[in-house]
């Protein structure tokens, strides 16, 4: 027998539904509208800290708030916090490094959480700080997303966002479950790569065939996921729990025990 949890009215709460996924919510920078509290904010950091992203920051571990224009020209200080490792390095390697090689000289890629991102975007609020905090994408998962939803009848649409993977059923709208412990309980499983869904899809068709041609990956933006965190009062929204990227999660093997990723300082502007 099949394990699921019904979530789709869930997720739709945070904005409009189609096919492949969930758009408009939480455009970047930022979570969206995060007053109404479904779960205690213990409960959204506890989730978040198991996924690690990535900054960067100055010998005294400050971040470093790059400045640029937006559209109307105006100067916007921004900084970025990169879901893949490999992205961090290669926008110092590739880009900062030909820019300003003397500041890019003196800079680092620094692991954090992404507790501690959401933390630092929910104090800046507060604060009404005028520096942008940016998540970055793998780009090779938004352009994934992207395929995704072009095959889904939203040709020429890009994906905007940070993309999450979710096995799902067609029929009923329903997710697929694994148990993380021993007992009886289970948890709907989001990949931050779609590589990492296909294959937890993959062995569910080899152990239920007949459900195969009922499945399917669904993909949905992280802010319309943390904005449902934060607003939704299903219950079955704590079934959700993030799964990191291989890559990230061979990063955090490679911590030893004493170590986690933390918050930085203040931003040096």
């Amino acid at each position: 027998m099949k394990s699921f949890i019904r979530l789709g009215a869930t997720l739709g709460i945070a904005g409009s539904v189609f096919l492949a996924g969930l758009s408009g919510i939480g455009n970047l920078p930022g979570i969206g509208n995060l007053e109404a509290v479904a779960l205690p904010q213990d409960q959204i950091v506890k989730k978040l800290q198991e996924v690690p992203v990535f900054t960067l920051t100055n010998p005294k571990g400050e971040f470093v708030v790059l400045s640029r224009k937006n559209n109307e020209s105006k100067p916007i200080s921004q900084v970025g916090f990169f879901i893949s490792k490999q992205d961090a390095q290669k926008f110092l390697d590739n880009r900062l490094k030909k820019e300003n090689p003397q500041l890019a000289s003196t800079l680092q890629v620094r692991p954090l959480s992404l507790a501690d991102y959401y933390k630092i975007v929910q104090e800046s609020k507060k604060k009404s700080d005028s520096v942008i905090y940016t998540l970055v994408p793998s780009q090779a998962q938004v352009a994934s997303a992207t395929s995704m939803l072009n095959a889904n009848g939203k040709k020429g649409e890009q994906f905007n966002g940070i993309p999450l993977f979710v096995p799902k059923f067609k029929k009923d709208n329903s997710y697929l479950t694994i148990p993380l412990a021993k007992g009886n309980e289970r948890f709907i499983p989001f990949f931050f790569e779609k590589e990492q869904a296909v294959a937890l899809l993959d062995q569910f068709k080899k152990a239920v065939p007949k459900e195969a041609e009922n499945t399917e990956i669904q993909v949905v933006d992280l802010y319309g996921v943390m904005e449902a965190l934060n607003s939704s009062t299903d219950p079955s929204i704590n079934k959700i729990v993030l799964y990191p990227s291989r890559e990230s999660i061979s990063f955090i093997r490679s911590l030893t025990p004493n170590q986690s990723p933390s918050a930085a300082p203040a931003p040096k502007k």
